[in-house]
């Protein structure tokens, strides 16, 4: 793990800047955005609904793979698109820490896609199904998701 962690740059930045954005219940601006909220989350629904099933399910395959990108870049981790789409064909680099993150991606997709598909119904943010996710992608990661050799800690 500590080949991950690389120096980081204190910028002075409140703690607060990582919750999640709360509009207080006191604030002129809440029913406004609500009910945008509630506006887009039916425009949602009825594009999703517009859409064939076939066409929803390669939608739905790119945008796994889009976050998968950009989560892991989050993470410091940076997989091409490129090779994420060729570890999703099996199709590995031979650099063995390339080869990781094609891993970590792979594993990353396929635990999203089990999401997808509904088998963490009603328990997405409970502890347990929080546990069950990370070790289906560790299972999955065979360990390369940080450096480690499958079966080390």
């Amino acid at each position: 793990m500590e080949a991950d962690i690389k120096a980081v740059q204190d910028r002075g930045e409140s703690i607060s800047l990582m919750e999640p954005l709360l509009i207080p219940e006191d604030s002129r601006h809440r029913g406004a955005l609500t009910d945008l909220a509630v506006e887009l989350s039916g425009e949602a629904s009825g594009f999703r609904s517009s859409l064939s099933s076939g066409v929803r399910a390669a939608l739905a395959g790119l945008v796994r793979s889009m976050n998968c990108y950009y989560s892991n870049l989050i993470e410091g981790h940076d997989t091409h698109p490129v090779d994420i789409e060729r570890a999703l064909k099996n199709d590995y680099s031979k650099d063995p820490k390339k080869r990781a993150l094609q891993l970590e991606a792979k594993a990353h997709i396929a635990v999203q896609r089990w999401i997808d598909d509904g088998h963490l119904k009603g328990r997405a943010v409970s502890a347990s199904g929080l546990c069950e996710m990370h070790k289906r992608f560790c299972e999955l990661a065979g360990g390369h998701a940080l450096g480690r050799r499958p079966g080390k800690p």
